[in-house]
């Protein structure tokens, strides 16, 4: 009885498995970030696959309750797929939604609804800076955000595989796609390991705006503006712990740029230099402007988007003051017409200064060592970039010109190949002409091309190689010399893995050249012979069961002895010395 109940679990998860898999999403994933273009608006791009037939593909969003977002209801993005992968998308504003997406066939659902939660349309904004941006000191501890919201790649998660990624810059070593909420002990990839200020920031903007927050980070403690630019255009430099071989420190900005802004688009680049470019000579301030405008250059090419904004924050405050060149440098690099605006007043954030709490006036230290933010100075600072981000004059959200998202790649296929086609023709010498045509291949090895002579029983008469990994239209053709007045045949399609699958079996009707020949007699009981053979000198008979297997063979014959055999049905091959086959169907009584 156990035996009979674990047997009916097995079969019953493996209905379920594939009742599953016979419809699944691959993208979007939960709690993403779309970046909204300035009328409010963006689009949720969908991807996915499916194995069982499908001619129509839908989904709806559901505004989330107590968030933004007007809700939508079935809609269709994609029909008649093909090769078991669709894709689409679906415009909203923005706001935050409970994804749905749906395929069916001839309006009838097939599989499961599939469900992803906290899709967002809102903002994404792209941190670059040293220290000041980036945090990291005990002496300043985080705060995680409270709105739920608030979203960035924790690259924590995985901290043996960022440990490599500090080691290579290799971005396959970066977190995949999955977002969650930028908590206290949570970084924001690709560099950042905790939130420093930038939670509030969010925090302020969700609050402000009703639409969700998504930060990266390429910010790097000890580096400045020109580390980046001379490791972005490959200019050598010396430095303890910034790995030049690496292309750090622009290295987190284009990983960063190719691995994840392409999936969420970006509103601009929020850049905290200034206070390590401070040099104390006259050329301080021209070099800033130089090598942050070459930064930003290489930047724009490679996210292969002209008008990728910038936010230039004031700041080069340290113990010393305020660096009136730099500062200089940075409010000339302020451009609208070339998407470039000012950012946070951090200058305006000094050492000392005093605060309101519960209506008390209270004196803090804003910067505890004279340079870096207190818990009093993040504050503050998020307060200055928030005050930056939604002025109004200019407003960088309605003037800047947002990096929108793009449509991902199609998923892999879950069919191996996709075989449009497989046929069978007779030739006018006799032979079976054997073709078909694959629209995708994926990991295929080779066609193995099986022959019987029952439909049911089949053996391997030949192999043909595979391209392998294609999404192309692939023809192949396969010629079996056999001569038969009918034969049987199918594909045993073999993965790279060794795995495989069989195609549908067709029939291919023969008009051989050797129509006369005939065997004699017919049922037979003991000695069975050849006549009418005419194409050349006999080579072997051999006899097959309804199985294709053989049971006994004769060579340089015209007769063969079956009285062996137990009664039943039974095939004879008739093969010449030039490899020529005929094959004819008996009865043993």
């Amino acid at each position: 009885m156990k035996h009979n109940k674990f047997t009916f679990l097995i079969a019953f998860l493996l209905f379920s498995l594939r009742a599953f898999s016979q419809f699944a999403v691959s993208f979007p994933p939960e709690r993403i970030v779309f970046q909204r273009n300035k009328e409010d608006f963006g689009y949720i791009y969908i991807t996915g696959t499916f194995t069982s037939p499908i001619d129509r593909v839908e989904a709806r969003a559901t505004s989330r309750a107590g968030e933004s977002g007007t809700s939508i209801g079935w809609t269709t993005i994609a029909t008649n797929p093909v090769s078991g992968v669709f894709s689409g998308n679906i415009g909203l504003k923005g706001g935050r939604y409970d994804l749905e997406v749906r395929g069916l066939k001839n309006d009838v659902q097939v599989g499961a609804i599939q469900f992803i939660s906290k899709v967002g349309i809102g903002e994404v904004f792209y941190i670059v800076g040293h220290s000041n941006a980036s945090g990291g000191s005990d002496l300043s501890p985080s705060l995680g955000a409270t709105s739920d919201q608030v979203s960035s790649i924790n690259p924590n998660t995985n901290k043996p595989l960022w440990d490599q990624y500090w080691l290579t810059a290799n971005p396959d070593n970066l977190p995949p796609l999955q977002f969650s909420q930028l908590c206290q002990t949570c970084g924001m990839s690709p560099s950042a390991d905790i939130p420093w200020f930038w939670s509030q920031l969010g925090d302020k903007l969700v609050n402000a705006l009703g639409v969700p927050v998504l930060f990266y980070s390429a910010a790097f403690g000890g580096s400045n503006i020109e580390y980046f630019y001379k490791s972005a255009y490959d200019i050598p430099f010396e430095h303890s712990f910034i790995k030049y071989d690496l292309r750090m420190p622009y290295a987190n900005v284009r990983n960063g740029m190719n691995r994840f802004v392409p999936r969420t688009g970006l509103r601009g680049v929020l850049s905290g230099h200034g206070v390590n470019d401070i040099k104390g000579n006259d050329e301080e301030g021209t070099n800033f402007k130089f090598n942050n405008g070459k930064v930003i250059e290489k930047s724009r090419s490679e996210a292969g988007y002209q008008d990728l904004a910038w936010m230039i924050a004031i700041a080069c405050r340290n113990n010393d003051g305020v660096s009136s060149r730099i500062a200089q440098a940075q409010n000339e690099m302020v451009d609208l017409s070339n998407n470039i605006f000012k950012g946070a007043d951090l200058n305006s954030i000094e050492r000392y200064g005093t605060v309101m709490e519960n209506g008390v006036p209270k004196d803090v230290e804003f910067r505890y060592d004279g340079l870096h933010f207190s818990t009093y100075g993040q504050a503050a600072a998020a307060q200055k970039w928030f005050e930056a981000i939604t002025s109004t004059s200019p407003n960088f959200l309605s003037e800047s010109e947002p990096l929108m998202a793009s449509a991902p790649p199609l998923p892999e296929s879950p069919l191996p190949v996709t075989l449009l086609k497989f046929e069978g023709q007779n030739l006018a010498n006799g032979r079976n002409r054997l073709t078909w045509t694959t629209t995708m291949e994926r990991n295929n090895d080779h066609f193995e091309v099986e022959r019987g002579y029952n439909g049911i029983s089949f053996e391997k008469i030949g192999e043909v190689a595979g391209v392998g990994n294609s999404t192309m239209v692939s023809n192949y053709n396969f010629t079996d010399e056999i001569l038969a007045p009918v034969a049987y045949y199918r594909l045993k399609q073999v993965d790279l893995d060794g795995q495989f699958e069989y195609s549908r079996i067709i029939a291919v009707h023969g008009d051989a050249e050797d129509k006369n020949a005939y065997i004699y007699p017919n049922p037979v009981r003991d000695m069975l012979e050849v006549k009418g053979f005419q194409s050349g000198t006999l080579k072997s008979l051999k006899i097959l069961d309804v199985s294709s297997t053989a049971v006994l063979q004769s060579a340089d014959t015209e007769k063969i002895n079956v009285s062996s055999l137990v009664p039943g049905h039974y095939f004879i091959e008739i093969k010449n010395e030039k490899g020529n086959t005929v094959v004819r169907k008996f009865v043993k009584y």
